[in-house]
């Protein structure tokens, strides 16, 4: 899918000072959704901090079978980790479901059931998909589209893989403001349903964000604990960056003991969440060295925080199974190579990631 659905518009006051005028284009229903491409006062579509709407227009779903045939062709180039990317997996074909005009509402009509199973169906049948040879993972998905249908659909076919939900803010007046899709209900049911149907959920949430303060902090670190407790294995906090196009391109960041206490909570889950990893066994390529540290670099299968490991060059290339023994940051773990299984990669993919590393 190219493009984004969610053309509502944060009404948060802007540097130049305009400001959403409550006009009824972006929510009523009645609206066509040709309507919502133009603000009467010029506000860029989408959350105030994502560029996607006004750089790639409305969601736009590209034909089954080019899809298909691509994934065949790097599985044919021995890719190992394939993700089904977009701004949301359930915009697939819901812009079919209200041609002509254009796919501007994220929330309405429901995810295209019938046309995302006939996909992965038609992935999942490749042979090496089948085998497990090869993962295929989902990337992001919006919360208010996650219903028990597309959560059991999903699991049916990603149970043990991650997929990506955006939150941003705990605050549910403040999610409404900055532009957000659905509610903070939609979140907390999206985490439960897919959780309970074997997805590894990871929610994100930013800080520094306009119109956070100590009210929105304090209720976003209460719903990052809700989340992480409802199953979400993965809380990442990133910091508020100005994108170009965007509503909030020329507001100021400010990062406060508020924003501080966002990325705090994050790391603070994280770390709870990853003493959980310690002494699992996991599957994963070695895909370099790296030089400071004098280790080799496992990427676990089918994803999972970069394990540092001990072990020749040789190995590069490999398929192995290791053993978590320690933390080494939020993104990296230390591990034992407790089996060599095979050579996965060709000789030249492995040249290419000696010199990278």
């Amino acid at each position: 899918v190219r493009g984004c659905s969610n053309f509502r518009r944060p009404s948060l006051k802007l540097a130049d000072g305009r400001r959403c005028i409550h006009c009824p284009i972006c929510f009523n229903s009645r609206t066509p959704l040709s309507a919502r491409l133009r603000c009467p006062v010029g506000i860029p579509a989408g959350c105030g901090y994502c560029s996607v709407p006004a750089t790639h227009g409305p969601a736009r779903s590209r034909p089954r079978e080019i899809i298909v045939r691509e994934i065949r062709e790097l599985v044919k180039r021995g890719v190992k980790r394939i993700v089904l990317s977009a701004p949301d997996v359930l915009d697939y074909q819901r812009d079919m479901l209200v041609y002509p005009e254009p796919l501007t509402d994220p929330c309405n009509p429901p995810a295209n059931v019938d046309a995302l199973e006939r996909l992965l169906d038609d992935i999942f049948n490749i042979d090496e998909v089948s085998k497990g040879e090869t993962y295929v993972m989902v990337e992001n998905i919006k919360a208010c589209l996650v219903d028990e249908e597309v959560a059991k659909l999903l699991g049916e076919y990603f149970r043990g893989t991650p997929v990506h939900l955006g939150v941003e803010t705990g605050d549910p007046q403040h999610y409404r403001m900055l532009g957000r899709p659905g509610n903070l209900v939609d979140v907390k049911r999206a985490v439960r349903l897919l959780s309970r149907y074997g997805m590894q959920v990871y929610v994100y949430f930013i800080y520094g964000l306009p119109g956070e303060n100590l009210k929105t902090a304090k209720k976003t670190v209460e719903l990052m604990e809700q989340l992480y407790r409802l199953g979400a294995e993965k809380v990442t906090a990133y910091r508020f960056t100005p994108l170009p196009g965007t509503a909030f391109e020329n507001i100021e960041v400010k990062l406060t003991r508020a924003s501080m206490m966002i990325k705090e909570k994050a790391q603070e889950l994280n770390a709870r969440a990853k003493k959980k990893l310690l002494g699992r066994k996991v599957f994963g390529i070695v895909a370099g060295f790296h030089k400071a540290r004098r280790r080799l670099v496992v990427y676990p299968l089918p994803h999972g925080p970069v394990i540092l490991t001990r072990g020749k060059k040789q190995l590069v290339g490999w398929l192995v199974e290791v053993r978590v023994t320690d933390i080494v940051s939020e993104r990296m773990l230390e591990g034992t190579v407790v089996r060599k299984i095979k050579p996965i990669a060709s000789h030249k993919a492995v040249e290419v990631a000696l010199q990278v590393y």
